[in-house]
């Protein structure tokens, strides 16, 4: 991954903005459609491969570093 994927990357997984669940929704509807044009035998946009690592990356590094977006008392 790239330096700026790599940054983007990490400002999504520090975003209080995206949720634990929009990660996994985001990956979960990437995968489906690289699942629909792979059984379409349609060309899959390079685009989307970047997207999903971009994504799955962010979502590795909030679950690994333990992030929570809304601390005890930060309400």
């Amino acid at each position: 991954m790239n330096a700026e994927a790599r940054e983007l990357s990490e400002t999504l997984a520090r975003s209080a903005e995206i949720s634990d669940y929009d990660f996994w929704r985001a990956l979960k509807s990437l995968d489906d459609e690289l699942y629909s044009l792979e059984r379409k035998r349609e060309p899959i946009p390079i685009d989307l491969i970047f997207i999903r690592a971009i994504v799955r990356s962010a979502r590795q590094q909030r679950i690994f570093s333990g992030y929570d977006p809304y601390p005890y008392g930060a309400y």
